[in-house]
């Protein structure tokens, strides 16, 4: 997809898009690219309503699947808002044990696993291509004009597969490690509902009459 998707936020179908994510969440612990790759496709609310984890988009109003970035690459998902010149590149893997971390013999500590490595190396790919082709007029035209920032961010795993010290690792990563200033959010799919039950439960409450 070229082109972005204009959305118009409706919190009552993100609820139950995120109902609906919660089910597949609940349904069974391992969990295929595919599969979740298919829920976000069929679920424009919820996927664009990822947003809300950064406080320059909020809830997208642009919203691509299978974004092509200049050349080779595309990006599973892209959310952003036009008017606050702010975007999210999201890449989707796989929820396996062995995703983020892997246990080896012989040794305490866990390493970083090939998934989340690869999704990782995928962003930063994004990233240099953004940045390559900022003075391209087909920049301007999907971007618009002016300062564009770019957020990225990597979900992946399940919750349960990874333990407390490597939950710790996983938020310091995310925290610290940027591309070329990029923040890099890295997320388990377990993280990212409850996050985002949080957010909807906030914006319900503001939007309701006292």
């Amino acid at each position: 997809m070229k082109d972005f998707l204009t959305i118009n936020f409706d919190p009552t179908q993100c609820r139950a898009e995120l109902d609906r994510f919660h089910e597949m969440l609940m349904s069974k612990q391992e969990l295929s690219e595919k599969e979740i790759s298919s829920l976000f496709r069929s679920s424009q609310q919820l996927t664009a309503f990822i947003g809300s984890s950064f406080p320059n988009i909020g809830p997208a109003n642009r919203l691509a699947y299978e974004f092509q970035v200049f050349g080779n690459h595309a990006a599973d998902i892209v959310v952003g808002n036009f008017e606050r010149k702010c975007f999210c590149a999201i890449e989707l893997e796989d929820a396996q044990p062995n995703s983020i971390f892997n246990k080896l013999e012989r040794k305490a500590t866990t390493e970083w696993g090939r998934r989340l490595e690869h999704g990782f190396g995928q962003l930063v790919d994004w990233f240099f291509s953004f940045d390559d082709h900022r003075s391209y007029s087909e920049f301007t035209k999907r971007f618009g004009f002016g300062h564009v920032q770019f957020y990225g961010m990597l979900l992946i795993g399940r919750s349960a597969f990874v333990g407390e010290y490597d939950k710790t690792r996983l938020r310091w990563r995310s925290d610290r490690v940027t591309v070329n200033t990029h923040q890099v959010n890295c997320r388990t799919y377990d993280q990212l509902y409850e996050d985002l039950s949080n957010d909807w439960r906030l914006l319900s409450s503001q939007a309701s009459p006292p």
